[in-house]
């Protein structure tokens, strides 16, 4: 009898199993307001799109094509010479490739032209790029360049046009963007010989940039201030700062271009050797991380802000 209560299944689990299953099956009932749900939760370089416009031009976004999916990924065959298959190596995603498709309907034609024109204007992302935004709860972001020709087509005599822009975002991640925030970002400040712990709330790797300001004296390749990941400098991914940075200066070190540049004023210089040779470019996984700024030298008004986007791949 013990081994017969062993193999029978538990009705009550079973029956809870069989009741999440059959909610999941049952469709939504329709609800009692209907109609379009204009949030004004797309932009394109400033353009708000779904919504209403201050000349009563609706503006709807039906479908960004490669928003919600992964970008194309590349991966090298390297051909094992003596045995089946090929080397595992390590592979890229590729450029993110995008296409917005919508319409806007004037209510009255003569707001077809300046309708058309916003358009146009927005989306000219040849010689400069603009930001693709999408409120998803956070706002995520890709900065934009026009891909092919866009299509805006005249559908009706009230003025109703529909259209379709083809985008390429070199960098496929989609970053959170910040409105009112420095270019988007998240920052936070970190007094010298002291830590800040960040957030990534994405599923990807995000680069940083660094701003050191406060004047840096007395570093040098053998006594280096450093900005580090982790616990432990130097064996956690640490940046070394080898050179005097003055109190006029913000020493800028992006992680994703991988550059270091001195800004004072209007005046921007290429301050790479200022860093060590063999410098760790520091990215920030998902969750969180702690970011350390030590300063060797006697002085304290040295400060590091490290500037961050949580970041999404898909």
């Amino acid at each position: 009898m013990t081994g017969y209560y062993e193999t029978t299944p538990n009705v009550t689990e079973q029956s809870e199993k069989n009741r999440v299953v059959n909610k999941a099956l049952t469709p939504l009932p329709t609800p009692h307001l209907t109609g379009l749900k204009l949030k004004a939760d797309i932009s394109i370089n400033g353009l708000v799109l779904n919504t209403i416009d201050e000349n009563n031009v609706v503006w709807v976004v039906t479908e960004i094509d490669g928003w919600w999916n992964l970008p194309e990924s590349e991966l090298p065959d390297l051909p094992r010479g003596y045995a089946d298959g090929s080397y595992d190596a390590v592979g890229r995603f590729s450029n993110r490739i995008l296409s917005l498709n919508g319409s806007f309907l004037p209510q009255d034609p003569a707001d077809a032209p300046a309708a058309r024109d916003a358009l146009i204007q927005a989306i000219t992302l040849v010689k400069t790029g603009g930001w693709l935004l999408v409120d998803e709860g956070p706002v995520r972001g890709a900065y934009v360049r026009l891909s092919g020709s866009p299509l805006i087509t005249s559908v009706n005599a009230r003025g109703r046009h529909d259209f379709s822009i083809g985008l390429k975002a070199v960098d496929p991640t989609k970053y959170e963007y910040i409105d009112g925030n420095p270019d988007g970002y998240d920052y936070a400040d970190i007094a010298s010989g002291g830590s800040v712990t960040v957030t990534n709330g994405g599923n990807i790797a995000v680069p940083i940039v660094l701003g050191v300001t406060g004047g840096l004296t007395g570093v040098s390749p053998a006594s280096p201030a450093l900005i580090y990941t982790g616990s432990t400098p130097n064996t956690d991914p640490t940046i070394k700062i080898i050179a005097t940075v003055t109190s006029a200066e913000t020493l800028e070190i992006d992680t994703y271009n991988r550059e270091v540049l001195a800004v004072e004023g209007t005046s921007v210089l290429n301050a790479r050797s200022r860093v060590s040779v063999l410098v760790d470019w520091i990215y920030l996984e998902p969750g969180t991380t702690t970011v350390n700024f030590v300063d060797p030298s006697a002085g304290t008004s040295a400060s590091c802000r490290i500037y961050w986007r949580s970041g999404w791949i898909g």
